[in-house]
């Protein structure tokens, strides 16, 4: 196994530190081969006993990976705007009910 210290800029998932050993596959086709001073994404796992593991294939490019996986946001704008919308559609739907108005579909029934 290959130790690797990793410097966190900024993390999408989870709370880590600013510094990182994280574990990696030595002399096999999974090794993690990151070149010094580059910005990379790295999507780790933790082993049992707590250490960070990495492969070859943890390794993707980070603006995607924080576009995808970075924290939701919006999130109450989105819900209120959500009910807005639903309130808009039940005030409808009761006008509606109210005044017995239904649609003129051809070849529907005549009340």
């Amino acid at each position: 196994m290959t130790l690797l210290t990793v410097e966190v800029d900024q993390h999408v998932k989870g709370d880590v530190g600013r510094t990182l050993q994280v574990r990696s596959p030595r002399n096999s086709d999974c090794d993690v081969d990151v070149p010094m001073n580059k910005a990379v994404g790295l999507l780790l796992g933790r082993a049992p006993d707590g250490t960070w593991l990495a492969s070859a294939c943890s390794v993707v490019a980070p603006g995607p990976l924080v576009a995808t996986g970075g924290e939701p946001r919006g999130g109450v704008i989105k819900v209120g705007i959500g009910i807005v919308i639903l309130a808009l559609v039940l005030l409808w739907a009761l006008r509606r009910l109210r005044k017995g108005a239904r649609p003129d579909l051809p070849g529907a029934p005549r009340p």
